[in-house]
């Protein structure tokens, strides 16, 4: 399995495929986590993961915003 993977076309376009999903579920990240705690920032926080998120600095601000900017909930808050 290992030598098909790195030894055929197929086999590395396959990893290239899943380390670019890879890749951009980490790059949108803050927007995922921004809608899920139901952020009122959620287009500003957005915006900037879009267009500075390429530069670390940006996407670890656009990170510390969506989590500090939630509602207040917690993902594990069971609602009475």
């Amino acid at each position: 399995m290992l030598h098909w993977i790195l030894h055929s076309p197929t086999g590395f376009t396959l990893v290239l495929m899943i380390g670019f999903i890879i890749i951009i579920a980490i790059y949108i990240l803050p927007v995922l986590l921004a809608w899920s705690l139901k952020s009122p920032y959620f287009l500003g926080i957005t915006a900037l993961d879009l267009l500075l998120g390429w530069t670390i600095i940006g996407w670890i601000v656009a990170l510390v915003w969506a989590l500090i900017s939630g509602n207040g909930e917690s993902f594990d808050e069971e609602k009475s």
